[in-house]
């Protein structure tokens, strides 16, 4: 009992770990420009410089878990996350700051394969969806907790202080997966390298969709809460707590839309329902300043419940639909895709704010990219499930 728990535990930890630094680049933002003496883009381009290594690298290191195993990409990836977070909390120029953020880049490339390897192997269907969204909540548990602690950790000790203390944390779960999570089943990894035969062709429209997904949502994962400081004049405590109601919109998005992809609607139908809400927080936040600070909540929530709960149903359709054998190598076409919208995404909105002056514009173009996901998906050809299996 004690070694299952600690391997459900493990997944969603090996999450939040390798993602930690968007939200630490998106919470104290405010703070990285006021100690670096940057531009809002440059915020953006350190969201930029951790997601486009993770996509470069990310199908490489998709084979490199399908090779080395499930256990050991999982525990190389916690390592690298506590790495990276002592980098950024010590950094003492930007450029510098930029150099941390690529070693982000690299954690972010291996948690999907090495997460998604050990559901393929570890768990068997019927109980995937649910824990796929578990796992995949993980992102949305560290915005939630990085929401609330570090505006106050940075206020009482300083923003390096309250980074550095967070990078302590992956290093407890390693030594909670190093202890809970199995090897990999012999006969499963026997020959099983990822290389032999083609990933089926929805593998690659999820990758255009995780693109236009990811490009809209680091907008208003990276944006949000300086959004809602300049524009609505919410105080930083305020903005923290909006970015900790879209990461608790995010938890909750992930676990149930994971059950009913699995159980009820199917992915694809998922898929496209989580499109047409992003749309709708999209448009939301372009009314903000008619409307006032309500738009924030509204547009966290559907945020939350949207495009930052896609992942879990995308990477739940991976499984599905990929050999165990491949599932790293899957795992890392789709999040090349994602993690190029990532990367592209968040210093482009923050160029349009400074050259225009206003956030609307921007958040119209976020509207219309996850517009565009909803296409690609409802065009889609057979090859992802449209009903639920129970």
């Amino acid at each position: 009992m004690i070694r299952r728990s600690g391997f459900l535990v493990t997944l969603p930890a090996v999450m939040a770990s390798a993602t930690f630094a968007l939200i630490v680049f998106g919470v104290l933002s405010a703070e990285i420009i006021a100690e670096f003496g940057v531009a809002r883009w440059q915020v953006g381009a350190l969201v930029t410089a951790s997601s486009l290594t993770g996509g470069l690298v990310s199908p490489r290191l998709g084979r490199w878990a399908d090779r080395l195993g499930a256990r050991r990409a999982a525990l190389l990836t916690l390592a690298i996350s506590a790495l990276a977070l002592l980098l950024v909390s010590i950094a003492p120029a930007y450029l510098l700051l930029v150099g941390a953020a690529l070693v982000t880049g690299i954690a972010q490339a291996g948690s999907n394969p090495a997460t998604n390897k050990l559901i393929s192997l570890h768990l068997p269907p019927g109980r995937r969806g649910t824990v796929t969204g578990v796992k995949q909540s993980g992102v949305q548990m560290g915005s939630f907790l990085g929401g609330l602690f570090l505006p106050v950790g940075a206020t009482a000790w300083g923003w390096r202080w309250a980074v550095a203390v967070a990078g302590f944390v992956p290093i407890l779960f390693l030594l909670l997966a190093a202890a809970t999570v199995p090897a990999d089943p012999p006969v499963v990894t026997a020959g099983g390298d990822g290389s032999g035969g083609p990933l089926p062709p929805i593998i690659r429209r999820l990758a255009v969709y995780g693109f236009l997904l990811g490009a809209g949502g680091t907008a208003i994962f990276t944006y949000l809460p300086l959004y809602a400081r300049e524009a609505l004049g919410f105080s930083g405590a305020e903005a923290g707590a909006a970015v900790a109601v879209l990461g608790a919109a995010g938890i909750a998005g992930r676990i149930l839309w994971g059950r009913v992809a699995e159980h009820r609607l199917g992915s694809k139908r998922v898929l496209t329902i989580l499109a047409v809400l992003a749309v709708a927080a999209g448009l939301v936040l372009a009314v903000g300043p008619m409307v006032g600070g309500t738009a924030v909540w509204v547009a966290a929530l559907l945020t939350g419940a949207s495009a930052s709960a896609w992942n879990a149903v995308g990477m739940l359709a991976i499984i599905q639909t990929v050999p165990a054998a491949m599932t790293g190598r899957g795992s890392g076409v789709v999040l090349f895709g994602f993690l190029a919208g990532l990367g592209l995404g968040a210093p482009a909105f923050g160029w349009s704010v400074d050259v225009l002056g206003r956030y609307t514009p921007g958040w119209l173009v976020v509207a219309g990219l996850f517009a565009a996901g909803w296409w690609v998906i409802v065009r889609a050809p057979e090859g992802l499930p449209t009903a639920g299996r129970s």
